[in-house]
């Protein structure tokens, strides 16, 4: 067998990649990330995180900004509402500063990292893997046994594996700015109606008292709307213009590529498609994914086994924790995001208007990691059954049947 570089080589260094590479780096040796930018962990993501993904993946108190235990709801028709939990829900959290520990962690396992690198290709043979990326403008081949795509939406790298790409109509536009917190904005702000394109809403997001997140998730043109949003919002409160080049504009998948494994290779995080469909939130299930993965490659890497039977078992894993989630998650997005302005806004006024409602709504039964299971226990509650079935509303009385029909079978 020819010299082999690496047991692993891992694309990408967000949060996936980086809890990969860490989580591997605990049990194996000569593992290798690459990853095309300087400033890693540097991407277009409001940096929120559930308790649960704080809980189960650790989270240094100085990384976060605030603690979210409160949100104003925008309705179509302008009204607003006020969320108020006692329990934090989520916190946004420094993301660049997440990955950069987290990099460094493995980094001190004996990670070497290649930044200011992107991989150009890939090809596979019986014995190993060869990548070929672009440094300063020159050409580089390695190898290695093994490898985990985390590089987001690089739909080459998948063709170049004989793996799927996924569909575009499965990818939400989302775009973001960063400004001065001119308009002394406390907590989250979620926007909601069809002026955020289709299947979108819109966001504010304080970071600290000097900064805030300006954005959008839809599937129409997201830099486009997140301008006129934020125009908006500056002449409410009379502040002068931003610069809008400072928007940064990504793809978000809301579905899983139809397989996550081939020969030799694991695909996590948003390359998978592992994202939550309802936010676009993709922290949580990324760490989920490339800690599966550094398993799988382990046991691999262990047994000398890399076909497709000896890694398919990462799928399995995978799925047994978040498939239900995802799949269900979207069907939620389709129906709740597809409401007409009108009807939107009159189901909104109805529900958080409710004390018992918001009580439940806001309980610490209401994880905001898992979204699907949350709704699950929501529509299934008898005081909320009750209170929807006796309202006068034909909309409002059918809103509960319709959506077990839709979702739950």
């Amino acid at each position: 067998m020819n010299k082999i570089d690496f047991q692993c080589i891992i694309i990408g260094a967000g949060p996936a990649g980086a809890r990969a590479a860490y989580e591997l780096s605990k049990i194996q040796k000569d593992i290798l990330i690459i990853d095309y930018r300087d400033k890693l962990g540097d991407k277009l993501c409001t940096g929120i995180i559930g308790k649960n993904c704080a809980d189960e993946f650790g989270l240094d108190k100085d990384l976060i900004y605030h603690e979210a235990n409160s949100a104003d709801i925008y309705s179509p028709d302008n009204n607003h509402y006020s969320l108020h939990s006692k329990d934090s829900k989520a916190m946004i959290i420094d993301r660049v500063e997440y990955i950069k520990r987290l990099t460094k962690l493995a980094k001190n396992n004996g990670v070497k990292i290649y930044k200011n690198s992107r991989v150009q290709s890939i090809s596979i043979n019986n014995n190993k893997v060869q990548l070929s990326y672009k440094s300063l403008n020159k050409i580089y081949n390695v190898t290695s046994k093994t490898i985990i795509i985390a590089s987001g939406l690089e739909n080459k790298l998948l063709t170049d594996i004989n793996l799927n790409p996924l569909d575009k109509k499965h990818i939400l536009n989302g775009s973001q700015i960063i400004i001065k917190n001119h308009l002394n904005i406390k907590n989250t702000k979620v926007f909601l109606g069809s002026k955020y394109g289709p299947q979108g809403f819109g966001w504010t997001v304080p970071i600290n008292q000097n900064k805030l997140l300006i954005g959008v998730l839809t599937k129409g043109k997201s830099k486009e709307i997140t301008k006129s949003f934020m125009k908006n919002l500056l002449d409410q409160y009379q502040i002068k213009k931003t610069d809008t080049k400072e928007i940064k504009s990504w793809g978000i998948p809301i579905k899983p590529i139809e397989k996550t494994y081939a020969e030799r290779t694991l695909v996590i995080g948003d390359a998978a498609g592992l994202v939550k469909p309802v936010t676009g939130g993709g922290i949580y299930y990324s760490q989920l994914s490339g800690k599966i993965a550094a398993e799988i490659i382990h046991k691999a890497l262990s047994e000398n086994s890399f076909n497709e039977d000896a890694l398919a078992e990462y799928e399995i894993k995978w799925k047994n924790k978040i498939d239900s989630e995802i799949k269900r998650g979207n069907k939620m997005r389709e129906i709740l995001f597809n409401f007409s302005d009108q009807k939107l806004s009159q189901l909104l006024n109805f529900s958080l208007t409710n004390k018992l409602i918001l009580k439940i709504l806001l309980s610490k039964e209401i994880s905001f990691d898992n979204h699907f299971k949350s709704f699950e226990k929501f529509i299934y509650n008898k005081n909320i059954i009750k209170i929807y079935s006796d309202s006068k509303s034909k909309l409002i009385k059918s809103i509960i049947p319709s959506l077990k029909k839709h979702i739950l079978n």
